[in-house]
Parts: C-alpha cells; structure tokens; sequence
C-alpha cells in the first residue's frame, strides 16, 4: 500500500446476511433448466436495498462493493406463475402455472458494502423482508456496522462483480451480460432497461476461506473490518448517466 493511497478514505456502511437459498437467473436461461449466476447482479443488490429501504434505491444514492459465498450449488424443482405480454402489461399466462428447473445456491452469505451512511437504517429496520434473488429465498441480517474503507492498488478479492472495462485479459471464465439496473415507475408495465455491460464473476467459494484472487485494478478498498490487510473489495463505479431520461416527444409540424 502506497502513502498516496492510505491518505485517500472513506466511510461506509457494512451489511452481512445470510440465508438458506439463493437465485440470481442468467437473462440468457429462459427454459428447461434455469441457471443462476456465480453471484449477484448490482440490480439484484438494489432491488434488495430498495426492500429493506421501503423506497426505490437508485443507482445515484449509493456505491456497492460486495463479497458473496455459498456451502454448495444444487438444483431444485419449482412450481411458478406465468405471465404473457399483452401490449405494455404483463397478464397471466393462458396456459396457468407452469414448472422449472433451477439451480440455486445453498447457505450462501452476502457482504454489502455501501458508501451512503444513511441506508444503515434500511437493515436495522427493515421495511420489508430482505431475499437473495426470489420471494422465497428469505435471509436475515446478521450484522451492520460502519467501516473505513481504504483506497488500494492492487489486493486479493473474493467472490464479486468486476466490470469488464477495468481488466486487461480474462480474470474469471464467468463472463456476465447484464443490465446494472432498471426503471419500474409504471406499476404492472414492462421495466426500462438502465446501462447495459460485460462484467467477469469472480466465482464463489465453498467455505470462509475460499481462494481469493489477486489483481491490480482501479476502484480496489480494503475494509478496516477485514484483518488481512491485503484482502479488499471491488467498489463499483456505475456507468454515466446513473439514470437514464425518458426521450423526448418530437414536437409535430
């Protein structure tokens, strides 16, 4: 660690969970057996955020840096509702309930780590029940603290979501199409896709003391409550504009 980099700082607040299921579905797995990423997505973070919060957490309110992991990986039968699109609304599917295949993640634990002070209060008092992925994958929060993170060069991560921008070559094998959030202000209406990239999942591992991965990259802080002190975490930097603008109505001649 540099001098330059000890001087730079910041607060942030610190949320563990854990649970006994998890899913995060691949937007390219639509039928037969769904598969979940190695970890979760940023708009699956804030969608969770947004529960516990009882607001709508954008990508303007906060930073994210996470770490995920899990006991094992298996997979589940599910009965679901299906729905249709019918014009710009969802409607129940003429076919009623169908049933899939998913793989999901079992006892996995999530570290959050958000730069906006405030939403410490979204998990010591939850609005709603916070979940990993679907309704039915309850967890509970075990911890919330506030944490100094420190700006680094280079460190050992765990199991995140890097965005492909910051690497040079291949860090993981899991590459990740996904959007980083959405706008869903229309109740019962199809969600507006926000940015759009290409991301590279650090995989999770099957124990607290996982293999981590040592990289030198940008946006890299090192928690003051993890003792190692080449561990880090990768903070995410959201892609400009954070919100995307409806477009503008062309003016008739």
């Amino acid at each position: 660690m540099t001098k330059q980099t000890q001087i730079k700082t910041m607060p942030a607040v610190h949320v563990h969970m854990e649970g006994l299921t998890a899913f995060f579905r691949a937007v390219w797995s639509v039928t037969a057996s769904q598969i979940t990423l190695p970890c979760p997505s940023y708009s699956n973070l804030l969608g969770l955020i947004s529960a516990c919060a009882g607001r709508v957490v954008r990508p303007s309110d906060t930073r994210i840096g996470f770490e995920f992991g899990h006991t094992s990986e298996g997979e589940e039968m599910e009965r679901t509702n299906r729905f249709e699109l019918s014009g710009n609304h969802l409607k129940e599917h003429w076919k009623g309930q169908g049933v899939l295949y998913r793989q999901i993640h079992f006892k996995p634990r999530l570290d959050l780590y958000l730069t906006n002070l405030d939403l410490a209060d979204a998990f010591d008092n939850p609005v709603a029940t916070p979940c990993m992925g679907r309704s039915q994958d309850i967890c509970w929060i075990t911890k919330v603290e506030t944490v100094k993170l420190t700006a680094v060069e280079s460190g050992k991560i765990g199991s995140t979501l890097i965005s492909s921008r910051l690497i040079k070559g291949y860090l993981s094998p899991e590459i990740v199409r996904c959007a980083e959030w959405f706008e869903n202000e229309g109740q019962g209406r199809v969600r507006n896709v926000g940015a759009v990239g290409l991301y590279q999942a650090i995989p999770p591992s099957d124990n607290d003391n996982g293999v981590r991965v040592n990289k030198r990259i940008s946006n890299l802080y090192h928690p003051s409550n993890m003792p190692d002190i080449d561990d880090v975490i990768y903070l995410h930097e959201w892609t400009k504009p954070t919100i995307r603008l409806p477009p503008k109505k062309r003016k008739s001649i």
